[in-house]
């Protein structure tokens, strides 16, 4: 890298059964856009980086090979879910605009060579976390799939998952069907996410804790207490496990677990209340935010 990592001493490494997981280095990113930075998604390869500020307010783009820092938006609720495109090219996010009291939701995007930035899809009432697809995105509003993509494009729709009313809608080949994993009624699910072989679904149902589904709603694992859990691969996830004393969170650690829920390790330094981590296999990098709004990469070594 070209810039000047700020690495903080590690006093700990792991092993995960047969799979030899090392942190083989942790860091602060050094950065000077925000002095708060929250809500990391890292790209596929692991060498982008978006964040916003508090509150989902702006966002801004980290590039880990130049130490380049871009300011993508200043719009409330752009970093929301924002998602890369399969290329890299653009980023997808959205932009919040407020009619006679009501709050409408456009997906929008932005070139990173160009730094040309265009409405994709119209303010929608109810619109959900977009999915990069074949040149473009597809993303859910008001009970319909969405397309929009730059230029005509034969791909096919793929899977797509998508939390409705705090309901599960799984999308195959555009057809929208609801799953109900948990039994019970009154059941809330959030952080809903399509594994990366596009075969199973990982979910938060609140109060009870976070499980993996397959695509017909069979839960085929359960992983316990684990907030905003992201994939690693296909073999792994990653979440955080806070606590709260009612207004304030008073810890909180980044950990890693086997996706059958049964082998469990910490990737964040104990010393911080680590929250809200992005994950690429890839690159073997894990980001998490600090509650103080420092961004920390941990650096793996999977063998």
């Amino acid at each position: 890298m070209k810039h000047k990592l700020i690495v903080l001493l590690l006093s700990f490494c792991f092993v995960l059964s047969a799979q030899n997981i090392r942190i083989t280095s942790q860091y602060e990113i050094p950065l000077k856009n925000v002095k708060s930075a929250h809500y990391p998604t890292l790209n596929k390869d692991g060498d982008l980086l978006l964040y916003s500020a508090e509150s989902y307010k702006g966002l801004y783009l980290y590039n880990f090979r130049s130490g380049e820092e871009k300011m993508i938006s200043h719009d409330q609720n752009s970093g929301y879910y924002p998602i890369f495109s399969s290329d890299n090219s653009n980023v997808f996010f959205r932009k919040t605009t407020f009619e006679q009291g009501r709050r409408y939701d456009a997906l929008e995007s932005y070139n990173l060579k160009t730094e040309k930035q265009v409405q994709m899809i119209k303010p929608q009432r109810d619109l959900r976390a977009a999915r990069s697809y074949h040149n473009g995105a597809i993303v859910q509003a008001d009970n319909k799939l969405y397309k929009t993509t730059f230029g005509r494009t034969k791909a096919a729709i793929p899977v797509y998952v998508s939390a409705e009313n705090l309901k599960i809608y799984v999308y195959v080949d555009g057809r929208r069907t609801e799953i109900q994993p948990l039994k019970g009624e009154n059941i809330n699910y959030i952080w809903i996410s399509l594994s990366p072989d596009n075969s199973r679904i990982l979910f938060t149902a609140a109060g009870q804790g976070t499980y993996i589904c397959d695509l017909k709603g069979n839960v085929v694992a359960s992983l316990g207490y684990l907030n905003a859990p992201v994939w690693f691969n296909d073999r792994f996830v990653v979440g955080m496990q806070d606590k709260d004393n009612g207004q304030n969170v008073t810890s909180s650690d980044v950990v890693m677990l086997t996706a059958d829920g049964k082998l469990k390790k910490q990737i964040s330094n104990p010393n911080h209340i680590a929250m809200y981590p992005a994950a690429s296999s890839k690159a073997n990098r894990i980001v998490y935010s600090t509650l103080d709004g420092k961004l920390v990469v941990s650096e793996l070594s999977v063998n």
